[in-house]
């Protein structure tokens, strides 16, 4: 037994919120990765959850489970084709915030991938996403 079970009060910790990122082969989606991290870095890791895409589309329940369960789902996407929110979509999970690195942030797709000011954008519209949901 454990101290719910037995009718104790315990405090029950907030889920946190989900991000998924794109992490495609160009300047705007590498930027979705480095993003996500350095917003879990800000914000901690016990409100930001960076969870796995390629989990959601190969069906890894434990990797769903924790995206259903959570406070909330980011979905950063480098360009228009939308992968992140449509995978996440597919698979009948809610995306409760959306951002087109190349449309929101007015950021040029190339394959200069260490774009500094693009992550510098990417994680600060992050932790905005975060902190709405929050």
């Amino acid at each position: 037994m454990n101290a719910i079970t037995e009718g104790k009060e315990v405090e029950e910790k907030k889920s946190p919120v989900a991000l998924f990122y794109c992490a495609g082969a160009s300047n705007v989606g590498q930027s979705t990765v480095t993003g996500c991290v350095e917003t879990a870095g800000i914000l901690g890791y016990n409100r930001v959850a960076l969870l796995c895409l390629a989990s959601i589309s190969a069906g890894l329940k434990n990797m769903f489970n924790g995206a259903k369960n959570a406070r909330g789902i980011v979905a950063v996407d480098g360009c228009p084709m939308s992968c992140a929110k449509r995978t996440l979509e597919k698979a009948e999970l809610k995306v409760d915030q959306h951002l087109i690195v190349s449309k929101d942030l007015d950021v040029p797709k190339n394959f200069r991938i260490s774009d500094a000011g693009a992550i510098k954008q990417v994680t600060n519209a992050l932790v905005q996403a975060v902190l709405s949901i929050d």
